[in-house]
């Protein structure tokens, strides 16, 4: 033990002396006058108080060292993905060639201080070896070895050892963190290297997202290794029914060969889909042999009603264009100078209704409800096109549906001047101008000119101006075609008409008046396309899972104003296909979020309904679905990487040896340098100022001598 002091222990010396002194002057004579015992009493505690005060004034601190050895700790990562149960059909019956794995790093370890990891998609430590289950549907190598490494950063790490096949699909490449890895990497290589039969679908091509009655195409890339060719089935099935079927013939032995499949997609919703191609004999494995995916089905049936204040050839035009698209129905409302209708009455509710283009209403005949009924149901959220046209009254137009357009009436004129639109600069990021040569602006100028109206008009608070007018040369701010999303209110305004003449033009500029009719149909399509606007949303994390994998749903609750709500209760129901119910509480997770792991659930397609509440009042509700697939991502490769754990070793300064050699596996790790006990110092420092027994031994002293001066007399 070494004592060490702040500042000099001369300087501690000389004080001392110094509070010898004062004691000494202090009881060199007392009144009443004691006997010497009694004042070298006394004089000792006051010394020993005096003494201890200054000693700790000086920082005084005790060091203690001691040495010990400690034994080299090796750490154990054994692959536990499905793919290493593919050798066990070389090795004999199930499980024998993974048995076989385990035995030989038990025996190799045996003696020795070990850390046992297993890893797939994830790693996490092991207790034992022979309760080893090969199980994960992921394989993330790289993440494993960083792994092992952070959780023995403190401890003596000799060595890696890693048990696998050295098939990894997910995560980085493991050759980079072997590189700068810590410790030498020992791989222990499991599995068959040499080229085994099997037919495999390498991997799907297809929408994702699509609308009902539309065909879609799904491309099915497939492998061939090591079968002789023959004829080949693929076919697409959803749930028991055959929904396309192809023939062809197998590609040669290591080649790739591309069969597409079409079907129709009939109903709106998610479809679950499974691709099932032919099996061959001596096939390493079968689960490769099909694939599951998920297609999701939107409805873009659309019911549109044009609202004219007057017959024009816009509106017929306008009817044309929407005519051609087979996903419309169209409903068509001409307005008599008396105010009635030609083709019936104004609809009594808009619930059937998906869409509203106003061409020319309301106008100066048109009725003050029915122009109030339409921007009531505009503000609930139909979608309106509006155009202003010499149809169009103004006074209407202010008392009515300006309150829910993109554009503001300033100035009102009935007037109209010959013009064209000239491109804003939204326009060419926005899907609405989503258009042939969309950033040539110059070619609307070769069309015919529109009839301008020659109202002052602005831009509503939010709206996104995508053209303005040019009158002779000359660009004006006024917006011609302006749009706007303002919460449940989803709106589109031109005011200009006259663009029936670009649908009668010269051959060399159909090209030009084709941009037109994109323009159209984007943007009805933009109108009808639904923002989430959900006060209850619950997803799922994927849209499909692998079996095996945990099913996470994410759900969030808002209130009326969209604010997030944290004090609201979340309860999902999850339906399996046999129709079991299965209920669960959603965990908050602040601001309106949360979150729910329903655990690994059988292969199938289920679906769920989840219920916001919040002090028993219903928020709302939200309805969704997910599938989970039979894994075969593991199987996608058959032939176990010997050449990557031999590079994963070599450049962590490792050696690799086979899994049913025990004695090479033990001598490998028993060679390396770092395999030595190592002798460990460790310095303790005590901060005796930082003692409360030394406190308490001052005041101890001190009272002490209090005491024995106020029994003598001396007080």
């Amino acid at each position: 033990m070494d004592l060490s002091f702040g500042s000099s222990p001369w300087l501690l010396l000389l004080s001392a002396v110094v509070a010898g002194a004062v004691t000494l002057w202090t009881y060199r004579s007392t009144i009443p006058q004691l006997d010497t015992p009694r004042r070298i009493a006394l004089g000792v505690l006051r010394f020993s108080a005096i003494f201890l005060i200054v000693f700790l004034l000086f920082e005084p601190i005790l060091q203690r060292s001691q040495t010990r050895t400690v034994d080299p700790v090796v750490a154990v990562l054994v692959d536990r993905s499905e793919s290493m149960t593919i050798a066990d059909s070389l090795l004999g019956p199930d499980g024998a060639g993974t048995d076989a794995l385990l035995g030989t790093l038990t025996r190799a370890t045996s003696g020795m201080e070990t850390r046992l990891f297993g890893f797939g998609s994830i790693a996490e430590e092991l207790t034992a070896l022979d309760s080893v289950t090969f199980s994960f549907s992921r394989t993330d190598l790289a993440a494993a070895m960083d792994h092992a490494a952070s959780e023995l950063s403190n401890q003596p790490l000799a060595a890696l050892v890693v048990a696998s096949d050295g098939l990894y699909n997910t995560g980085t490449n493991p050759l980079h963190v072997a590189e700068r890895y810590p410790v030498p990497i020992i791989t222990v290589a499991h599995g068959d290297s040499t080229l085994r039969k099997d037919v495999r679908i390498e991997g799907i091509v297809t929408n994702e997202l699509t609308y009902a009655g539309l065909e879609v195409p799904v491309l099915v890339r497939i492998r061939n290794d090591g079968v002789d060719v023959g004829p080949l089935q693929v076919t697409l099935f959803e749930g028991g029914n055959v929904l396309a079927t192809a023939s062809t013939t197998l590609p040669p032995s290591g080649a790739e060969r591309s069969v597409e499949l079409l079907f129709e997609a009939t109903e709106p919703g998610r479809r679950d889909l499974n691709v099932v191609i032919s099996r061959y004999e001596d096939e390493a494995t079968y689960r490769n042999n099909a694939t599951r995916f998920d297609v999701r089905v939107l409805d873009q049936r659309k019911s549109i009603l044009v609202l004219a204040g007057a017959p024009s050839p816009d509106v017929a035009a306008l009817a044309r264009l929407v005519e051609k698209d087979d996903t419309a129905t169209l409903t068509l409302r001409t307005q008599k100078p008396d105010g009635t209708w030609h083709e019936g009455d104004f609809p009594d509710s808009f619930d059937d209704i998906d869409l509203v283009i106003a061409v020319g209403f309301p106008g100066p005949s048109s009725r003050p409800d029915e122009a109030r009924r339409l921007t009531d149901a505009v503000a609930e959220g139909l979608p309106l096109f509006y155009v202003h046209d010499r149809a169009s009254s103004t006074t209407r137009f202010q008392e009515s549906i300006s309150t829910v357009l993109p554009v503001v009436l300033q100035t009102p004129r009935q007037t109209f001047i010959d013009g064209t639109i000239q491109q804003s600069a939204a326009a060419a990021s926005h899907a609405v101008f989503d258009i042939d040569d969309r950033r040539d602006g110059s070619r609307w100028r070769r069309l015919p000119p529109l009839s301008l109206s020659e109202s002052q008009w602005d831009a509503a608070a939010g709206a996104t101006v995508l053209a303005t007018s040019e009158i002779r040369g000359i660009a004006l701010p006024d917006p011609v075609l302006a749009v706007m999303r303002r919460g449940q209110v989803k709106s589109a305004a031109m005011t200009a008409h006259g663009f029936w003449r670009w649908q009668l033009v010269p051959e060399d500029l159909e090209s030009d008046a084709v941009r037109f009719e994109q323009l159209v149909g984007n943007l009805i399509q933009w109108l009808y396309a639904t923002d989430d606007d959900r006060l209850v949303r619950v997803e799922p994390t994927e849209s499909s899972f692998a079996e095996g994998d945990p099913v996470i749903l994410r759900g969030e609750v808002y209130d009326e104003a969209l604010r997030p709500l944290s004090d609201a209760s979340l309860s999902v129901q999850v339906t399996s296909p046999e129709g079991q119910i299965f209920p669960y509480e959603m965990q908050p997770r602040g601001n309106g979020r949360f979150s729910l792991d329903v655990g690994s659930l059988p292969a199938g397609s289920y679906t769920y309904t989840a219920e916001a509440t919040r002090d028993e009042v219903v928020l709302g509700s939200d309805a969704g679905s997910f599938s989970i697939g039979r894994r075969m991502l593991e199987f996608r490769r058959t032939r176990a990487d010997f050449d990557l754990l031999r590079q994963v070793a070599s450049r962590s300064g490792g050696t690799m040896v086979m899994a049913d050699d025990p004695s090479g596996l033990e001598s490998s790790i028993r060679s390396l340098s770092g395999f030595l006990p190592q002798t460990e110092t460790s310095l303790d420092q005590i901060r005796l100022w930082q003692r409360y027994i030394f406190l308490i031994l001052i005041l101890l002293l001190l009272s002490t001598e209090w005491f024995f001066r106020k029994r003598w007399g001396l007080v």
